[in-house]
């Protein structure tokens, strides 16, 4: 293993603790949908395949392996569009109110972005192109 691969796989780690800690922040979240039987705006079901993509995720990706970005991928637009929240924690409530949503958005979508691009980073190295003839 390179010094490159060993630097995105430390990375998809990286990406597995901050799910980790997002789970550990908004545990009373799932904890009171759970609790509850409830109708309302985000059901049981979507609750569930939010904390099992997380999960799956957070296992995929703290082992290295790529496969744990297609639950990622899954997990951070459905937390910005189900629940309202942030990847990142603490960073929006810096910002007024009235901006935190947007806030939101910007910072799940940079991660989102962030994990696009290492994915690719590391399918790179296993993509042999041929040579071109001229």
């Amino acid at each position: 293993m390179d010094a490159n691969s060993s630097a995105l796989t430390l990375a998809a780690k990286g990406l597995a603790a901050l799910v980790v800690l997002f789970l550990i922040r908004y545990i009373d979240t799932f904890t009171t949908i759970f609790s509850f039987q409830q109708v309302g705006i985000v059901p049981n079901i979507v609750a569930v395949l939010v904390l099992a993509s997380g999960i799956s995720a957070i296992i995929g990706l703290g082992q290295g392996n790529r496969w744990g970005f297609i639950p990622l991928y899954f997990f951070i637009p459905a937390i910005t569009l189900f629940f309202g929240y942030s990847l990142i924690p603490y960073l929006p409530h810096l910002f007024r109110p009235e901006f935190r949503h947007i806030v939101i958005i910007l910072l799940n979508s940079t991660v989102m972005l962030f994990a696009v691009i290492l994915l690719l980073k590391m399918m790179d190295n296993d993509v042999i192109l041929p040579a071109e003839k001229y």
